[in-house]
């Protein structure tokens, strides 16, 4: 039998993992909220209330 020169025992190994599998979905929700409700109640301007968002990376919460 001849031996195996490719494949994990060599050089060429599994691609590692590239992706976080942390899902950050529920917080950022929950800052979304908060901001949201924060600028119902008149405690955050709307337009600081939107700017936070868009900036903040909370759009697709």
């Amino acid at each position: 039998m001849t031996t195996k020169t490719k494949g994990r025992n060599g050089w060429h190994r599994a691609t590692p993992k590239t992706s976080d599998n942390r899902n950050h979905t529920p917080a950022a929700s929950c800052i979304k909220t908060l901001i949201v409700r924060l600028a119902l109640w008149g405690l955050l301007p709307v337009v600081l209330a939107d700017w936070l968002i868009q900036r903040g990376g909370l759009r697709d919460a």
